[in-house]
This record gives structure tokens, C-alpha cells and sequence, in this order.
């Protein structure tokens, strides 16, 4: 199934876009935001679009021992330690003259950040147990979460690092702050993967009032569930299942919008009918109020 990311014609696209004119250099990238802002769709769209018909390949820092990452990263020789019964071509060697993405790389050890340093300044490295180098070719891209300043500063993520790697450093904003892209991307998806099915106006209502903690990824995995509840041909609040307990985070947007208070009790109620599958009676009860002020509820917000 098509990544609801390639839906978009928004921020990850322009700075695709962006990007793609710095094809001809080998010059590092970094790509940071929270999970399921579309990094890894980004680094790939940049890779196709710069070095074509080239490797990429994709090394997963946290996901990975440390014991082992210098392994992975570099490769090794036969004897290089114990168990290394034969030869193995570490990441950088198998990227060749295509594309590595460093995926989670602030969570690498200082150690490994310090070798990984020598290998972007001398442009070079050396598999474990070997006695000749070899040229990195690879561009070098890296991904992180948000907050590497605070890492930086703290002494977390080495600045001589960042600096090698920031030679354009890109910050993809979370959907929570991106709003009026969710519907123009919730129905592009649809127009996409279910095109007989759209959105009724209170789910539209709560796609945009949600905070979207996973972001595109969340919404994607939304929809995708919407979809095989739906029994008609169109989404409503019942189908999406929102969590009720982001409510406390959908009212701190609202209040930065200073919404009355008459329409966000109506939202609140959307949320609760949502909860409850669409059962308007077993939400207006829960709710304290009539079916009928529920379903007027629903038509008026």
C-alpha cells in the first residue's frame, strides 16, 4: 500500500524538492523530527531523485547492540574478533557510491559518534581487523528525533559530529502543528485506497482537533481502520476510534484558539460518540443528555 507521505504535497515534498538540487555533491544531510513525520520517506524520495539505480541502504543505530554497531557499520575481517569466523562488508561498503541513511544516530554511543567523525572528515574507513582503508563513497544522510540542540548541548551528541553531518539540516514539523495539512492528506489517501469512501463533517472535525502523538503514521493507521469498519459510504466519528484520553491534549489546542466553550463541549461529545462506535444512545447516556441534543450536536459542529 502506497505511505500516506506520498499523498502529500506539503512541507516533505518542497523539501524534497529542495534538497534534490544538492544531487551532484556528497554532501551529508540530516533529517530530524518526531516519529512518523515522513523522515524515512524523505531520505529515500532524495535518494531517488539524486542518485538514482544506486545502493541504499538503511542501518537502524538503536535497533542494534552496541558491541555489534561498529561491525555493522564498517564490517569486518576473518579472526577480527571472536565468532568472526569470515568476512562481512559493514554498511558503508555495501552503500557504495549510493546513498547510507543513519537512522536513530543520536542514540549511538560517544564512541561510535567519534568513529563515525573520522570517517566523514577523512572520508575513509577501515573494517575491523583489516590493515588497508577504503574510500567512502556513500552519501551520508542521518536521521534523529527531535531535540538534538538540547543533545548537543549537553554534551549528548557530539557538536563536531553534528557540524560534519549539518551540511543541510532539515526539521519536519509534527501533523499537531501542520493542521490544515490533515484533510487535504486524510482525503488524498482515500481518494487513493478507497476512493467510493469519504469523510462525514464531524469526522472531519476530529481528524483536525486530534493532536496526532504518531503523527502521518497514526493518521494513515487511522484511516486504514476507518475504512474496514465503515459500512456505508462515508466515515463517521464512530469509525475513526480516537482515544478519548487525548482529549486533554485536543483542549490544549483548542485553547490556543480561544474556542467557545458551547463548541467544545460539542467536540468532546463527537469524541465520546466516537468511543462508543457510533451508538448514539449508549453515548448520549454516558454523556448525561438526550439522543436528540446528541444527534442536533452532531449537525451543528
Amino acid at each position: 500500500m502506497t505511505p500516506l507521505y506520498r499523498s502529500l504535497n506539503v512541507e516533505a515534498a518542497k523539501l524534497a524538492r529542495e534538497l534534490a538540487r544538492l544531487a551532484p555533491t556528497s554532501l551529508p544531510l540530516l533529517l530530524e523530527g518526531e516519529t512518523g513525520t515522513g523522515k524515512s520517506f524523505l531520505a529515500r524520495r532524495i535518494h531517488r531523485r539524486s542518485r538514482p539505480g544506486k545502493p541504499y541502504v538503511v542501518v537502524d543505530c538503536a535497533a542494534i547492540p552496541e558491541t555489534l554497531l561498529p561491525s555493522e557499520l564498517f564490517g569486518h575481517v576473518a579472526g577480527a574478533f571472536t565468532d568472526a569466523t569470515r568476512s562481512r562488508r559493514g554498511a558503508l561498503d555495501r552503500a557504495g557510491d549510493g546513498t547510507l541513511v543513519l537512522d536513530r544516530l543520536d542514540a549511538v554511543a560517544p564512541a561510535t559518534q567519534a568513529a563515525l567523525l573520522r570517517v566523514l572528515e577523512e572520508q575513509r574507513f577501515t573494517p575491523l581487523g583489516a590493515s588497508h582503508w577504503r574510500p567512502l563513497r556513500a552519501r551520508v544522510m542521518a536521521l534523529v528525533g527531535p531535540g538534538l540542540a538540547a543533545k548537543v548541548k549537553s554534551g549528548e551528541f557530539r557538536p563536531d559530529l553534528y557540524h560534519r553531518l549539518a551540511g543541510f539540516h532539515a526539521v519536519l514539523l509534527p501533523l499537531r502543528h501542520r493542521w490544515q495539512d490533515i484533510l487535504p492528506a486524510a482525503k488524498s489517501w482515500l481518494f487513493k485506497h478507497a476512493p467510493p469512501i469519504t469523510l462525514a463533517a464531524e469526522a472531519e472535525k476530529l481528524l483536525v482537533s486530534y493532536p496526532w502523538p504518531g503523527n502521518f503514521r497514526e493518521l494513515e493507521g487511522v484511516l486504514q481502520r476507518a475504512v474496514l469498519s465503515a459500512t456505508g459510504s462515508s466515515i463517521g466519528p464512530g469509525e475513526l476510534r480516537l482515544p478519548l484520553w487525548q482529549w486533554s491534549e485536543v483542549m490544549a489546542q483548542l485553547s490556543k484558539n480561544a474556542v467557545p466553550l458551547a463548541q467544545a463541549c460539542k467536540l468532546y461529545a463527537l469524541f465520546v460518540l466516537a468511543q462508543e462506535g457510533g451508538n448514539v444512545s449508549r453515548a448520549a447516556r454516558l454523556l448525561g443528555i438526550s439522543r436528540r441534543t446528541l444527534i442536533r450536536w452532531k449537525k451543528e459542529t
